[in-house]
């Protein structure tokens, strides 16, 4: 296995998976090259992949948060529910609940207020935390 090396300031980078079209821009590289790359046109259609952007067994319902910057998404088999940041692209939590979730809505701009409706006949409001408030349909 051949890895793609870049050497820059004598430092070495390892492309460990992907081309060099999916390269994330190291933190510690210099503004102007950060200006250079920002009018290549290879890099500005790059494609960057969410990390753990999945469920163990499967996802039933999937929402992008009213501001944009945020995905939560609910699965199956153990119930959780799954907030995926967009900016640093990757999971920002995950939390198991009681029962599968049916159907939720963002109350928020943000991730931070979620109601969910679960197959038990419970609805669940959730804020950053924890679960904040579970009451039972009749």
């Amino acid at each position: 296995m051949v890895l793609e090396v870049t050497n820059t300031n004598n430092v070495k980078v390892y492309t460990v998976s992907g081309s060099s079209l999916t390269r994330k821009l190291p933190d510690w590289l210099v503004k102007r090259k950060r200006r250079e790359l920002q009018k290549d046109i290879e890099w500005t259609r790059r494609i960057e992949l969410i990390q753990d952007f999945g469920f163990p067994e499967a996802s039933l319902r999937l929402k992008v948060t009213p501001d944009g910057q945020f995905c939560m998404a609910t699965g199956v088999y153990k119930p959780q529910i799954r907030v995926f940041d967009f900016a640093n692209v990757a999971m920002k939590f995950d939390r198991h609940t009681d029962a599968e979730n049916v159907n939720f809505c963002v109350l928020s701009d943000d991730w931070t207020k979620s109601v969910h409706l679960q197959n038990d006949r419970s609805i669940e409001f959730h804020n950053e935390g924890q679960m904040h408030f579970r009451t039972r349909i009749p």
